[in-house]
């Protein structure tokens, strides 16, 4: 059996923290998780496509002044955190509007 290629790359701390993350939760070293997602790399790529498609991010148009008005209006006790978690809330909620069966109904 031939030597295995050796693949260096570099990673932001922030992705490095998430497969570390990962890696805890799975009970696998840094090294098998990398391995892991190399391995799958072919059906991993296109879930993310397929998911890119389905939810149809490109055809969200944000208004130029979003990000001043939530700046401006944010209130001054509301912490990383809760900012954090009401965008999960709403990329839950735009990904349940996304599917056809989600439009009209209570999120």
């Amino acid at each position: 059996m031939g030597r295995n290629p050796f693949i260096a790359i570099r990673v932001p701390p922030d992705v490095i923290q998430s497969l570390d993350e990962v890696a805890v939760q799975s009970g696998k070293s840094r090294s098998k998780v990398i391995r892991d997602l190399l391995e799958n790399c072919h059906s991993l790529y296109r879930f993310l496509e397929a998911e890119k498609k389905r939810q149809q991010t490109e055809k969200i148009v944000l208004d130029g002044n979003i990000t001043e008005w939530v700046v401006s209006n944010i209130p001054h006790e509301v912490t990383p955190d809760l900012l954090h978690f009401l965008g999960q809330v709403m990329h839950h909620a735009a990904d349940k509007i996304s599917q056809p069966e989600g439009i009209g109904k209570t999120v």
